[in-house]
């Protein structure tokens, strides 16, 4: 018997071989049948057919409007014409780096266009992690939008290739300048330099090799450095402007040997503290003055022989910053002139300088130092960045660099001096790097340029995990693309479509693999691709939303976000009208599907499992389910093959195995890649090509053949795994983690802590003193994408081992069963309530304030559930970055008691809402404050309901927004729940009068009725409030409280800063200038009111409105506010297009809201919104008769 079943089993085996030879010549022959029908074609042929059949429908939709496939044509063309004229060889690669927009996809297809290879990359993927791929792709090119130009500029120099650059969105991408990072927040500078703290702590000079104070004798040397450098620049006229001048190092040492020297810091604390010290020195030409870097062309031009930023230049946040900074330092000086930029922190020194750093911390672990382990804050800057600045300056000053001399000064070695010159001696000089905008690109033809692109020519370049720690790049040519879309089109798309265009979506990051499928399957056979926004793709309830809005029929997704999507339709009620459902990336988990198709509605969609790995160009199988069949088979198996595929199942000799037993997937056919970019090694370990010329791709992954031809995924036969849909090699983060000064050894595994079915990845490391895990969760983050972050960072005295020396998993401890110490106990009412949630949704308990949700096992699925049950439990929608960004009990919980705070505190205040005439708003003056409304609005009478706008930032804690726009912006989005669509009049007094005009202008186009715009004394152009804000401290200061009437600039100038503040409470005790009881600390917080609103003026250039201007200005002109020399309407003449109405009244700039002149200014007010009120709802056309008030005037554009 047992010979017979031997001799049987024999018999079968002999049969299925006959049966694989088959399988294998037939896979063989449709491999060459569908190379044959797609002969020829490439993405760009394909594309340019449907380009030219559905011209005028729509190819991209995102969340801000659609653009048809003829504009998309067009728009790409003129991108592959600017990559053209940058003479880039083919197959060179282009980097595309920007949000998630109808743009990335025209430039993804305008570089294939030209000849090259589209490299996608993740902006939201940390920086250092961007700039290794550039690196390894070598990329000589990058396309980008407004949001990520100063990532390109920091890329650019950081990645030798990456000369050319293109921002789609910006007109002239040199004009645009990073804005000011954490590290230029004057909170924080004003917080560093508090009264107490000594000269070192002031100027936040600390040793980053120990976290101690820097030594006195080093910050002398410092000092002395520079004046060696500066004496033969200066004489006893010179005039010298100190950006950034701290507690005054430098001043101390330079100030000597000059007539005038400003110094200016961004923390009014520390420029005061710099003209006490040189009060004390006998330094009586030193001026202290409190001003932020980028506002310094607010000083006249040509005013200064020298410009100083020592250590200053490392808390910028940018290259165009950075440019900018220069240039306008350069309009300030003389000619002759000179900057000097000391300590600036060395790009090309940086490697060495972490690695210095490193061997300190491994040197001197335990012993109670704290070295910088992580300078991303810091800015760094190479030689060849001032270079090509220079070489761009029509000046051509000449540059000379230096070493610092300042001995016990740690980051000398690292860091160097630049003295520029305006002597013209650089002539000649060529730039290396450039970046283009949208206007060069408009003037470039929209027509396709002349590049031949063959099938086997690269498509694009896709990076995964490495084992070796450095990540691997994937080419695909373009024949592998086009044999996708043409069987997800044969198989998928033309039975669901019917010869209609269908709406499809893609919600993947465009830099993960599943992208190329929804978007090449979605264009390349003439369908909409729908692009959801990042918020949206990651929140259950917007995505939702946006698929039924869209109407879309083909959802592309991961199984995590089909997941989730499906628990909310089962929560919530709702279903969706979406079709089909394609899936890849992971196993799709049962009860996703049960809960899906238990949804009536759902019985007639689809959901398609795929499978393929990038090597493979994404799709190499796929398996189609339905509400009747998906039960059949569970876990859902992968499938067969696409067309144009083979697949086969080997041992570990390459032999393929019998049906039923596990074995490689092998991929062969159209869709293999040609490799890995620029390592033979692992391309010839992976990539192989058999006897017939057959290319295969040996995947990793194990499977089985089930009885009907459905492969059955199994899992790995290595130690890559899947998280999230993301390839994650558990070397490449174990290599990461070793380089860690503090860890002795690590090993990473992908685990299952509560059985529930999500693995997450556990690092497990055997520690040097003084390791911290939260610092090297932080220093991870700060260079690997989320998913490559341990969920756990578990520390264990050595790494427990088999008896043959392997590791023993079972002995490592169960992160679950990790009770981590209570840091802080839950101490508020919303940490409480909060840490239940947490409980929920990470299903363990939660005691620790500072407990991280990410060190708990958290990750982005899980922070999308708990967003969610935040904002059902408190009414708080917190957006996910935040999480990101706060991640404990504690930190979560102030952002939603802040949240709340904010919601409580309303800029707008109601002062008589039950009147019956249309609402006046009248937005606060340069201070903030709105009591300067209340007699005003009491004279206008019950019937007249006012509202008054107050100032952010009046209150201690809250952010000062830097421009009218965003003011206007903030206030208008207050006031719109209170008045709704109107009608409105708006006023404003001196500032508030540009506030009235930008928040009139915002509201016309919001479709607001706008029924009046009165402007009380305020000027349009920016001149009288520049030539305020120039005046030193002692005249500004005078200026400013000129109407009080008690001094002058003469009695301030001989007082310490503390004096002037000292001097003015007093002056203003029992008058109505100043708050009662305003402390020091309160006057200082004014004033930076005062500064911000002041800049916000003179930045603000308004804009022409459809309106009659009532303007009201007093008779006697005052410093406060002079207007504008010949011009009685202050520049508001030709922003009125319906003319302005100029009345004169009595009294001052400050008397114009106190009696006895305010009935005056009533009456006027009063009169000119009568006819507003008498009228109906509609857009306003203002009377073009002068209304007669005694002693007013009408203007020339009255008609």
């Amino acid at each position: 018997m047992r010979i017979a079943d031997f001799m049987f089993e024999l018999d079968e085996d002999r049969a299925r071989q006959q049966d694989r030879r088959a399988e294998d010549a037939s896979a063989k022959a449709g491999i060459r049948r569908a190379a044959d029908d797609l002969a020829g074609q490439t993405i760009l042929t394909r594309f340019s057919r449907w380009a030219a059949i559905r011209s005028d429908s729509p190819a991209l939709v995102d969340e801000a409007g659609s653009i048809t496939f003829a504009a998309l044509d067009a728009w790409s063309n003129r991108i592959a014409h600017w990559l053209g004229r940058a003479a880039l060889a083919p197959e060179t690669r282009v980097a595309v780096m920007m949000g998630r927009s109808r743009g990335y996809l025209a430039a993804a297809l305008g570089v294939q266009k030209a000849g090259c290879v589209y490299v996608p990359l993740d902006p939201t993927q940390p920086l250092p992690r961007r700039r290794d791929l550039v690196r390894i792709a070598g990329a000589e090119a990058m396309i980008v939008d407004a949001v990520n130009l100063g990532d390109l500029r920091a890329l650019q120099w950081q990645c030798p290739s990456l000369a050319h650059g293109l921002c789609l969105d910006a007109a002239d991408p040199a004009a645009m300048v990073e804005a000011p990072s954490v590290m230029m927040s004057t909170e924080l500078w004003d917080h560093i330099a508090a009264e107490e703290v000594d000269d070192v702590n002031a100027g936040g000079w600390k040793s980053p090799f120990t976290g101690q104070p820097m030594a006195p004798e080093a910050m002398a040397a410092f000092g002395d450095n520079a004046r060696r450098k500066l004496a033969p620049l200066l004489g006893p006229t010179a005039r010298v402007l100190e950006i950034g001048c701290a507690s005054g190092f430098t001043m101390r040492r330079v100030a000597p040997l000059c007539g005038h020297y400003v110094a200016s810091d961004i923390s009014r604390l520390n420029a005061e503290r710099a003209e006490a010290v040189a009060r004390r020195l006998g330094l009586d030409h030193v001026v202290g003055r409190h001003l932020v870097s980028h506002d310094i062309d607010l000083l006249p031009a040509g005013s200064f022989d020298l410009v100083i930023l020592n250590s200053v230049i490392e808390s910028f946040p940018g290259f165009g910053y950075l440019a900018s900074v220069l240039d306008k330092a350069m309009a300030l000086l003389r000619p002759g002139g000179a900057l000097f930029l000391g300590n600036i922190w060395d790009l090309d020194r940086k490697e060495a300088y972490l690695a210095d750093l490193a061997t300190f911390a491994r040197d001197h672990a335990g012993q109670g130092y704290n070295p910088r382990l992580d300078l991303d804050d810091n800015f760094f800057v190479p030689r060849a960045f001032f270079r090509d600045w220079a070489a761009g300056r029509p000046e051509a000053p000449s540059l000379d660099f230096s070493a610092i001399e300042a001995p016990g000064f740690d980051p000398a070695p690292y860091d160097f001096d630049l003295v520029v010159r305006l002597d013209g001696r650089a002539e000649g000089a060529r730039r290396h790097r450039w970046i283009a905008g949208a206007d060069t690109l408009e003037a470039l033809p929209g027509t396709a340029p002349a590049v031949q692109v063959t099938p086997d020519r690269a498509a694009y370049l896709m990076f995964t995990s490495g084992t070796t720690g450095v990540p691997k790049g994937v080419v695909i040519e373009h024949r592998s693309v086009v044999n996708m879309a043409a069987a997800i089109d044969r198989s998928l798309h033309q039975p669901m479509a019917q010869g209609r265009q269908l709406a499809a979506t893609c919600n993947f990051t465009f830099a993960f693999d599943g992208s190329m499928h929804a978007i090449y399957t979605t264009l390349l056979n003439g369908h909409a691709l729908h692009i959801s926004g990042e918020d949206t793709r990651r929140d259950p309830a917007a995505l939702h939303d946006f698929l039924e809005r869209h109407g879309i029929d083909v959802c592309d997704a991961t199984p995590s976000l089909f997941s989730m999507l499906a628990d909310y339709w089962h929560d919530s009620g709702q279903s969706t009208r979406v079709r089909r459902f394609i899936l890849g990336g992971e196993v799709i988990p049962e009860a996703a599907l049960r809960r899906f198709f238990d949804v009536p509605a759902h019985r007639d969609a689809s959901v398609v499992n795929q499978y393929g790995p990038s090597e493979a160009c994404v799709c190499a199988t796929q398996y189609l389910m339905t509400a009747a069949t998906w039960r059949e088979q569970l876990p859902p198996p992968i499938g067969l093959p696409l067309d144009g595929i083979a697949l086969r199942l080997t041992d570990g000799q390459g032999r393929e195995v019998p049906d039923g037993v596990p074995g490689e997937i092998r991929i062969g056919g159209i869709s293999v890649g040609r490799g890995y970019l620029g390592n033979p090694v692992q391309t010839a370990a992976y990539f192989e090509t058999d006897a017939d010329g057959q290319r295969w791709y040996r995947t990793g992954d194990l499977a089985r053949r089930l009885g009907n031809g459905q492969l059955q995924f199994l899992g790995r036969e290595d130690r890559q795994v899947k998280i999230r849909g993301h390839r994650v090699e558990l070397g490449e983060l174990e290599a990461r983690l070793t380089k860690h000064p503090l860890i002795r050894h690590a090993v990473v595994l992908a685990r299952d802590p509560r059985g529930t079915g999500d693995r997450l990845l556990v690092a497990y490391v055997v520690p040097r003193p003084g390791f911290d895990a939260a610092e090297v969760r932080s220093a991870l983050e700060a260079a690997l994408p989320a998913w490559m972050v341990p969920a756990h960072i578990l520390t264990v005295d050595a790494l427990p081992m088999t008896s043959n020396g392997k590791l023993d998993e079972a002995r490592l401890p169960n992160p679950a069963d990790q009770a981590a110490p209570v840091v802080r106990p839950l101490a508020t009412e919303t940490e409480r309530r909060l840490a239940a949630i947490w409980e929920q949704v990470l299903d363990q308990p939660v005691a620790d304030a500072e407990a991280d949700f990410f060190l708990s096992g958290g990750h982005s699925v899980l922070a999308v559930r708990l967003l969610s049950a935040v904002e059902a439990g408190f009414a708080v929608r917190l957006p996910l970055a935040e999480l990101f960004a706060s991640s404990t009990v504690a930190a979560m919980a102030q952002l939603i008691d802040g949240r709340k705070q904010a919601a409580d505190w309303q800029p707008v205040v109601a002062v008589n809402p039950s009147g019956d005439r249309v609402p006046l708003v009248c937005f606060h003056p340069v201070g903030g404050n709105v009591l300067c409304y209340r007699e005003l609005a009491q004279a206008l009478g019950p019937a007249q309901p006012v509202y008054m706008v107050q100032s952010y930032g009046l209150e201690e804690g809250q952010p000062l927004l830097p421009t009218v726009e965003a003011q206007a912006d903030a206030y208008v989005k207050a006031l719109r729940p209170v008045l709704g669509d109107g009608p409105v009049a708006v006023a404003g007094w001196s500032f508030g009068g540009l506030l009235a005009w930008e928040a009139a202008c915002q509201l016309q186009r919001a479709g607001v009725d706008l029924r009046a715009v009165i402007v009380l004394d305020g000027v349009a152009a920016p001149d009288p409030v520049r030539e305020l804000l120039q005046k030193d401290e002692a005249e500004y200061l005078a200026a400013l409280f000129d109407e009080m009437g008690l001094f002058d600039a003469d009695t301030l100038r001989p007082m310490t800063p503390e004096q002037r503040l000292d001097f003015i409470l007093e002056q203003n005790k029992g008058g109505h200038f100043l708050p009662d009881g305003m402390d020091r600390a309160g006057m200082r917080r004014l004033l930076a009111l005062f500064q911000n609103n002041g800049l916000a003026a003179v930045r603000y250039r308004p804009r022409p409105l459809d309106t009659r201007l009532l303007l009201v200005r007093p008779r006697v002109v005052t410093g406060q506010a002079p207007g504008i020399p010949g011009d009685d309407l202050n520049g508001w003449g030709p922003l009125a297009t319906q003319g302005v109405d100029l009345r004169w009244m009595e009294g001052t700039h400050g008397q114009m809201l106190v009696q006895p002149w305010l009935a005056e200014l009533a009456t006027h007010v009063r009169l000119w919104l009568d006819p507003v009120n008498r009228r109906s709802a509609g857009p306003v056309r203002m009377s073009t008769n002068p209304i007669p008030v005694p002693g007013s005037v009408a203007s020339p554009g009255s008609r």
